[in-house]
């Protein structure tokens, strides 16, 4: 469990046992908080800790980003290995 304030974090997996391969980056957000590696199969999830609102957000949404007023794109999200985690150890 990786707590985070911010929106995303960034998490380096050394493997199991430690330093069995060279660190590999995951990155977590509050959209996709479970990240699996793909070297030794960690899991890592990320808990967001901070405000409700992030006061820092200086997004404005104006008329035109009402399709995308949850930041979603129009895309499906690539599939990682993190998507293939049982839903009970989520």
């Amino acid at each position: 469990m990786v707590r985070s304030f911010s929106n995303e974090q960034y998490a380096g997996c050394t493997g199991y046992p430690a330093d069995s391969h060279v660190t590999i980056w995951l990155t977590m957000s509050r959209a996709r908080p479970v990240e699996r590696c793909p070297e030794c199969g960690n899991v890592l999830k990320m808990e967001y800790v901070g405000p409700a609102e992030d006061p820092h957000d200086h997004h404005a949404h104006t008329s035109e980003d009402t399709d995308h007023i949850d930041g979603a794109h129009n895309y499906e999200e690539p599939k990682t290995f993190a998507d293939f985690v049982r839903p009970e150890y989520r």
